[in-house]
């Protein structure tokens, strides 16, 4: 068990922050543009379908990070609903593949992005990006906090002006003119081309949960982080829509649906090259702020299964200066490098772009569908446990969530063989680990036991420390009457 606890410093600015960080992010705003291409007006229609299971995913969220505010967040919560194995291959097949997938893009569309305009190799940006990103985490989450939430705000008013000015015609005085202005709302291929796209659309929304692995480190967990999730959901909804119609309006389809940039494209095609060079500028804080997403909440989670005997030891390891999970960062970073050399050496480009968020999107939505069953497992078997935040009309909400998750995976149909691949590859993994270390993969940790973990690694927290607290001592005597019962009956026995 680590020693040095996590401080309980931040509040709801960061975790919001957290919770648009990554879905504000450079191949976020590839999918806005490229769907834009393809759905046109209907977009928004589109990102509404998909922003359902979202929503019930982020419910799922706020109350599991209410009812547990640890750093391990899906394996914290899936350990006392699902097991050790399901914890183990949420965590990994969502989170670890994700980073895999799309963390050095992301550092690389930045560097491709100063290059457009600068002329300064893509790579050399990307590393420097690379770098200030571990450093500032390193440092240590409080710097991370104060960083990321205005530079997410920044990006979020940016990108939302540059969509009202654009749809607008604003643009107009630099030369911009609409070039589908009389387009249809629903594109070719109709309702089925709007039904057939809604996988594609969970890319807008993918990644808000990013604030959970925070909630060992914010003062009040059980408000902050649903709250956050949830109004996160709403604004890149609101700035995506928005952004989409101004991008279909004023640029060729052809271009959106083939450019590995399509966000710039749009931008140029709104406001001229004002509005190129706003985008690149947005590009690049987007991956910087994805990139800090992705080094501050996945070492939290490691830290988390870490905790539970699910990872090596190793990521247990604080920074005795800045109690940072330094080594989980250090993995966090050689993933992200990984990502940026293979793309340096084939190219960034549209396809690859494309197939990469498609796989990381599949995995990731089943993590999500754990999470909401999680929820509902968690209900069933420890239903007098303390929540401080609760999904509203679970059983409705939840099982809807389930099933719109599973129809976007079924969008996505051509991305399957490397998915499952992608998922056989950490199951196995998760498999052998196990059987190293002798662990029984059905084995669930007591609720109780993943609870006095978090008290114990984690600073004081007011309400929750004490709610929880009372539901122990409840467990106990309801144990100890349960032993004395046993007892009596075993003496009645005897005396008989």
């Amino acid at each position: 068990m680590a020693k040095t606890k996590l401080k309980r410093t931040l509040g709801f600015a960061p975790a919001f922050g957290a919770a648009v960080g990554l879905v504000v992010s450079g191949t976020a705003m590839f999918s806005v543009g490229n769907l834009a291409g393809t759905t046109g007006y209907a977009t928004f229609i589109v990102a509404a379908i998909a922003l359902v299971p979202m929503m019930a995913a982020a419910f799922a969220f706020g109350e599991l990070a209410s009812m547990l505010p640890g750093g391990g967040m899906i394996s914290d919560y899936t350990l006392p609903a699902l097991g050790r194995f399901w914890a183990m291959f949420a965590l990994l097949s969502g989170y670890v593949l994700l980073v895999a997938c799309d963390g050095g893009t992301q550092i690389m569309m930045g560097g491709a992005s100063v290059e457009s305009i600068t002329g300064v190799p893509q790579l050399v940006v990307a590393l420097a990006l690379f770098v200030v990103v571990v450093a500032i985490n390193v440092v240590g989450v409080s710097v991370y906090g104060a960083v990321e939430s205005w530079v997410t705000v920044a990006l979020v008013i940016v990108f939302a002006l540059l969509g009202i000015l654009g749809f607008c015609n604003v643009g107009a005085v630099f030369g911009a003119a609409p070039v589908r202005a009389e387009m249809p709302l629903l594109p070719d291929g109709g309702w089925g081309t709007v039904f057939g796209s809604v996988g594609a659309a969970i890319w807008f929304f993918i990644g808000f949960e990013f604030a959970c692995p925070m909630a060992e480190e914010s003062k009040k967990p059980y408000r902050y982080i649903p709250y956050a999730l949830i109004f996160g959901l709403l604004a890149i909804f609101a700035v995506d829509s928005i952004f989409a119609a101004a991008a279909a309006r004023f640029t060729d389809a052809s271009v959106l649906t083939t450019s590995a940039v399509p966000q710039i494209e749009a931008a140029q095609g709104m406001l001229g090259p004002i509005g190129a060079v706003v985008m690149t500028l947005l590009t690049i804080l987007a991956s910087f702020t994805t990139a800090n997403a992705y080094c501050a909440a996945l070492p939290r989670m490691l830290y988390g299964m870490a905790r539970e005997g699910l990872m090596p030891k190793l990521f247990l390891k604080l920074s005795v200066r800045f109690r940072t999970p330094v080594n989980g960062i250090v993995f966090t970073a050689l993933l992200m490098l990984l990502t940026m050399v293979y793309i340096g050496i084939n190219g960034t480009n549209a396809d690859t772009v494309s197939s990469l968020i498609s796989v990381a999107c599949i995995t990731w939505m089943i993590s999500y569908a754990i999470a909401m069953i999680d929820v509902l497992v968690l209900r069933k078997r420890y239903p007098d446990y303390p929540r401080l935040w609760k999904v509203p009309a679970a059983k409705v909400v939840l099982p809807i969530g389930i099933l719109g998750v599973a129809y976007a995976i079924w969008t996505l149909s051509d991305f399957w063989l490397a998915a499952v691949i992608a998922m056989a590859v950490v199951a196995v993994y998760s498999f052998a680990w196990m059987k190293l270390k002798h662990i029984d993969l059905r084995d669930k940790v007591s609720l109780a036991q993943t609870a006095e973990g978090i008290k114990a690694s984690s600073e004081y927290l007011p309400v929750w420390d004490e709610a929880v607290e009372e539901w122990l001592q409840k467990q106990g005597s309801s144990e100890q009457d349960g032993a004395e019962d046993a007892n009596a009956s075993d003496a009645e026995l005897v005396v008989g």
